[in-house]
């Protein structure tokens, strides 16, 4: 089975934020099938940052059940498929049981490196997917977790017309894989392009390991093509 999923939270810390929605679907190979989606008291005051992001404020949480009244609701797939699943796992997998994760960001980096990003809404909307899986657009409520489902899932089917399902893990198990430099003096350049004393000190930085990762493929890829 394969399942998506998404959730809205305090904040982006799964040490010390909270979830304050959650929302799966299943996937046929054509359509979403079963639906779930739950609003969830945190138990701590929304922040304001967080309610700009998704519009839920202490009003519309404050009756709703508690995480773990729902969760059982969620859980049942081997599978979950989430856009940046790093997000969604680090607050989920525990309480899903340590499931398989499918990454759709990280496979839309690879498939569609020239995409002016990849978030899922942009992907949505480069990729035609106005009305994903049948939802009409002026029922997609964006950041919020059911709408959010609902777009991943029609963003993941595009990816597996493109990819076979062993890419597709391998690739949602590795570090993101980044084409070009969205920072600094070389904000733009293909990381290929870039100057070698700019990578070295990348791959010396403190910087994540997505970004390492990238500079060392890279750096291999222009080693092989001059052998």
């Amino acid at each position: 089975m394969l399942r998506v999923i998404d959730i809205e939270t305090t904040g982006t810390d799964p040490a010390t934020d909270k979830i304050c929605e959650i929302a799966s679907a299943d996937l046929s190979q054509t359509a979403v099938t079963t639906c779930r989606s739950h609003v969830v008291n945190p138990g701590v005051t929304m922040p304001p940052q967080a309610s700009a992001v998704h519009h839920l404020i202490d009003e519309d949480v404050s009756d709703a059940p508690l995480f773990n009244d729902v969760i059982g609701e969620h859980r049942g797939s081997d599978t979950y498929i989430a856009h940046n699943a790093a997000f969604e796992k680090a607050f989920l997998d525990d309480a899903l049981g340590k499931p398989q994760w499918v990454c759709t960001y990280k496979c839309a980096l690879r498939l569609w490196p020239d995409m002016p990003n990849h978030q899922n809404q942009t992907l949505r909307y480069a990729l035609n997917l106005h009305d994903p899986l049948g939802w009409k657009r002026e029922n997609i409520d964006p950041h919020r977790a059911l709408s959010d489902c609902i777009v991943t899932g029609a963003i993941f089917l595009e990816i597996v017309k493109l990819a076979k399902w062993s890419d597709v893990l391998k690739w949602s198990s590795e570090p993101a894989l980044h084409h070009k430099f969205t920072f600094g003096k070389h904000r733009g350049t293909k990381i290929i392009d870039t100057p070698r004393d700019y990578l070295d000190w990348v791959l010396k930085s403190e910087m994540d390991e997505d970004w390492k990762f990238s500079v060392r493929f890279w750096l291999q890829q222009k080693a092989t093509a001059n052998v």
